[in-house]
C-alpha cells in the first residue's frame, strides 16, 4: 500500500517503549502508595466494618490498575492519517481534525527542541494537548526527541508536532 495513495497512513518514528514506560511508572507508583496503605491497615477508607474498608480498598486498587491498562492499550492505538484533506491525529486519549488547507500557509519544518527549545512541550492538557514553552497550544504525538514534525495552523490558533518516520509523505499531501 502506497502511504500517499491509498489509505494515506502516516508512519510514527520511534518507540512506544519509553512513553509507555514512564506511564506504567507514573500511574504506578501512587497505586503502590495505595496498596501498601490498605495491607498495612492504615486504610483512608472510613467503613462500617474492616471487612468493608478492605472490600473497597481491593476495589478501588483494581479500580486503578484498569484505568492504567486501559491508557496503556489506547497509546497502542495512536496514530496519524490524512483521509479526505484532513490530518487526523489519534492521540489514544483523544483526536484532532485539521484541514489540509489550513496547515498550507507554514508548511511542514523538521524541528527538534535543542535548536528550537521554545517548541518543547511543557504542560501537559488532555488527550494529547500541551501548552509549549512559547504559549502556544499544540497537539503532540512525539515518540522521538528529533526529526519532530512542526506543522502551524493560525485558523485554529493550533500548533502540531509529531514523531514521523516518513515527514516527506505528509509534505507531498500538503504540496497538493
Amino acid at each position: 500500500m502506497n502511504g500517499i495513495d491509498e489509505g494515506r497512513v502516516l508512519e510514527l518514528a520511534g518507540s512506544r517503549v519509553k512513553p509507555m514506560t514512564w506511564l506504567a511508572v507514573l500511574m504506578g507508583i501512587p497505586l503502590l502508595f495505595i496498596t501498601a496503605a490498605l495491607g498495612t491497615g492504615h486504610s483512608p477508607i472510613h467503613a462500617a466494618t474492616p471487612e468493608q474498608a478492605d472490600l473497597i480498598g481491593i476495589v478501588v486498587v483494581c479500580a486503578l490498575v484498569m484505568l492504567l491498562l486501559a491508557l496503556l492499550l489506547l497509546m497502542q492505538c495512536a496514530r496519524v492519517h490524512v483521509d479526505q484533506d484532513t490530518l487526523i491525529v489519534h492521540t489514544g486519549v483523544g483526536t484532532k481534525r485539521i484541514p489540509l488547507a489550513n496547515l498550507h500557509t507554514h508548511g511542514l519544518r523538521l524541528v527538534n527542541f535543542s535548536t528550537h527549545p521554545e517548541l518543547r512541550p511543557v504542560v501537559k492538557l488532555w488527550g494529547g494537548w500541551f501548552k509549549l514553552r512559547n504559549g502556544d497550544k499544540a497537539v503532540c504525538l512525539l515518540l522521538d526527541r528529533h526529526g519532530i514534525s512542526y506543522l502551524r495552523s493560525d485558523a485554529d490558533k493550533l500548533t502540531v508536532l509529531l514523531s514521523l518516520a516518513e515527514p516527506e509523505k505528509l509534505r507531498a499531501l500538503l504540496g497538493r
